[in-house]
C-alpha cells in the first residue's frame, strides 16, 4: 500500500515547471530517501503535500485520500513536516516551545506526554536552558519533538541533517530509525548526505529539474551498486545454467553480459564455462557507490 502517491503532478512558477509530471509512490512504513540537486523540486513537492502550495496540475493521495477531497484536511492532521526551517522560539525553553505549539495547534498540553517526547528526543534533562543556547543538533531534535505532538503517521523532513556535526548526525539518525521501527511512522526525507541516507532509507526517489527519474528499493539499489564480476559470453542460456550449477549469485546485465556477485576464481569459471561450450569474450569488475549511481542518473537526465 502506498501511503503517499502523486499522479502526473505539476507545479509551475511563472514559466518554469518546478515539478514536471511527478509520479511518486511511498510505501506505508517506509523511510523514503528523496535525492536531488539544489532546485530540483524536493522542497516544492513537500510544500505541495503539506498544503503550503497547490499543484498547477495533477493530483496526490495521502492515505488513499485525494487532495481534491475535503477529507484531505483530516488526513493532514496526522501528517507532520519540517520544511526549510524548524519553527522554534529561541528565547523559550524546550518545554515552553512545546506548550506554545500545543496552544497553536489546539492540542491539550499533558505534562506526562511532553516529558515522554523530550526524553524520546534526548532532551529530557535540558532544564531551563533556552533554545538559543542549544546546539544545532539539539534544535533539530526539538523540531522533531514539535512535529510529534499530533502523533503523526507521516513525517516529512527537508534536509534535516544539514549543518550537523558527526555526533549530531548519528543522534538524529538513531532517532529517525526508532520512530520508524517502534512507532511505525512513514518518512519522506530529503538530504544531500547520501552516505547517511544509505544507513536508514528503505526506498529512494531520484529527482532532477522537476522530473522524478527513478524510484527504487534499497535492496534493489544495493544489488545495482555492489561489487561484481561482469562476464560477456556468446551463449547466455548455457552460461546461466552453468552458474546455477556452481551455485553462484548472478543477474543479467545486458543481452550478452552477466553480473556475478559472489567471489569467483576466474580461471576455474572460464574452464567450467568452456566445458559447457560457452566462450567468455570479456571479463571486468564493477563497483559503483550510491553517490556514483545518483550522479550517473542526474548526468543522464541533464543530457536528455
Amino acid at each position: 500500500m502506498y501511503i503517499i502517491e502523486t499522479k502526473h503532478l505539476y507545479k509551475r512558477y511563472g514559466q518554469v515547471f518546478v515539478l514536471d509530471d511527478v509520479n511518486m509512490h511511498i510505501p506505508e512504513g517506509s523511510i523514503y530517501g528523496f535525492i536531488g540537486e539544489n532546485g530540483s523540486g524536493k522542497t516544492t513537492l513537500m510544500r505541495v503535500l503539506t498544503g503550503l502550495a497547490n499543484p498547477t496540475k495533477g493530483t496526490y493521495h495521502i492515505q488513499n485520500v485525494s487532495n481534491l477531497e475535503k477529507e484531505i484536511y483530516t488526513v493532514r492532521q496526522k501528517t507532520s513536516a519540517i520544511v526549510e526551517t524548524t519553527s522554534l522560539i529561541p528565547t523559550m525553553t524546550a518545554r515552553d516551545n512545546l506548550k506554545y505549539a500545543c496552544l497553536y495547534l489546539g492540542i491539550a498540553y499533558i505534562d506526562e506526554k511532553m516529558d515522554a517526547l523530550l526524553r524520546l528526543v534526548k532532551l529530557g534533562n535540558v532544564g531551563n536552558k533556552k533554545v538559543k543556547n542549544f546546539s544545532l543538533g539539539m534544535k533539530q531534535r526539538l523540531g522533531i519533538a514539535l512535529a510529534l505532538i499530533n502523533d503523526p503517521t507521516i513525517l516529512l523532513l527537508d534536509e534535516p541533517l544539514n549543518g550537523l556535526d558527526p555526533q549530531g548526525i548519528a543522534e538524529l539518525r538513531n532517532l529517525l530509525l526508532e520512530l520508524n521501527k517502534e512507532k511505525g511512522i512513514t518518512m519522506l526525507i530529503s538530504s544531500h548526505i547520501l552516505s547517511e541516507l544509505e544507513k536508514i532509507a528503505s526506498h529512494y526517489g531520484f529527482i532532477s529539474h522537476g522530473k522524478l527519474i527513478e524510484e527504487i528499493s534499497a535492496a534493489d539499489l544495493f544489488k545495482k551498486c555492489q561489487k561484481s564480476t561482469v562476464i560477456k559470453v556468446d551463449d547466455v542460456a548455457n552460461a546461466t545454467k552453468t552458474l546455477e550449477e556452481m551455485k553462484l549469485r548472478f543477474a543479467l546485465k545486458e543481452t550478452d553480459e552477466i553480473n556475478i556477485y559472489d567471489q569467483v576464481n576466474i580461471s576455474k569459471l572460464i574452464s567450467k564455462l568452456s566445458q559447457n561450450n560457452v566462450s567468455v569474450l570479456a571479463v571486468n569488475t564493477n563497483e559503483e557507490s550510491i553517490e556514483e549511481y545518483y550522479f550517473s542518473l542526474i548526468g543522464g537526465a541533464k543530457n536528455d
